[in-house]
């Protein structure tokens, strides 16, 4: 999507109208397909205008093709600069079958002819209080976008405060006797979050490792070894795990919570 670009879309007699403003050029479009199906035309003759509009001589001037993305979510679409409008829809005969036959389409295309361009205008540029009415009807209008603005920024202020508060929490862990616990419950909610139970520990673990450089397999395979050694049971040894490994070594137990720490706020977790 182009960022020299505002679309609207304007509701024009019970149709949706779209308009786009150059933020280049001041130029507004609106597209030939829109107001062809708001006229009321027909696939055929909807097909016949905007071949039209690119071939006349004078409306050809101010044609433009969109990209898809603009105007239709797939497809390129043919625009009409709304200074030209009123000439392309004059431009469209008014045939006599039209009269008897496709009525409400000739009373539908002269409302277009008369007030479109205006109202294509005015989603961009707005409207003049011509009364006392006018007047308050729009202060109040403005009032009433002030509040939600304010409503909006302090909701954001607020959430912003949540996740300061949350940070700082994490921050506050330090590595203790309750290291072990704490460092689970923020890998435990992390693994929630993601839906995931088992990458954010083989992040943690990988991440460990290649600050510690250490290695946390060799590490258990040695520790397994001395305990059998000393005679430990094999329920025992077999349940050892790395965080095992972790609790004998005061630094990797620094850089454990370190880790858990910096993982916890990268996923906004309190």
């Amino acid at each position: 999507m182009r960022n020299d670009l505002i679309i609207k879309e304007i509701n024009f007699y019970g149709d949706n109208l779209v308009a786009v403003k150059d933020k280049n050029t001041d130029k507004i479009y609106t597209g030939v397909s829109y107001i062809c199906k708001g006229v009321g035309l027909s696939k055929s003759q909807k097909d016949t205008q905007v071949q039209n509009v690119q071939t006349d001589l004078v409306l050809k001037k101010g044609c433009l093709k969109f990209e898809a993305g603009v105007f239709d979510s797939n497809n390129e679409t043919i625009a009409i600069d709304i200074d030209y409008l009123p000439l392309w829809l004059a431009k469209i005969n008014i045939t006599p079958s039209m009269k008897t036959g496709q009525l409400e389409v000739v009373e539908r295309l002269i409302e277009y002819q008369l007030k479109a361009k205006d109202a294509l205008a005015e989603v961009f540029l707005g409207k003049k209080p011509t009364c006392l009415e006018d007047i308050l009807i729009q202060q109040l209008q403005e009032m009433k976008d002030m509040r939600l603005q304010i409503e909006k920024a302090s909701q954001e202020t607020a959430a912003v405060k949540q996740e300061v508060e949350d940070i700082r929490e994490v921050v506050e862990i330090r590595p203790s006797q309750n290291w072990r616990s704490e460092t689970n419950s923020l890998i435990t909610k992390i693994c929630y979050k993601l839906k995931d139970y088992q990458k954010p520990k083989d992040e943690i673990y990988k991440a460990l490792q290649e600050r510690a450089s250490c290695d946390l397999k060799v590490r258990l395979k040695n520790m397994r070894g001395r305990l059998a050694l000393e005679g430990a049971t094999k329920t025992k040894i077999d349940n050892l795990n790395y965080l095992d490994v972790i609790a004998e070594d005061k630094k990797l137990i620094e850089i454990y919570t370190a880790i858990a720490k910096e993982m916890a706020i990268k996923y906004k977790i309190a």
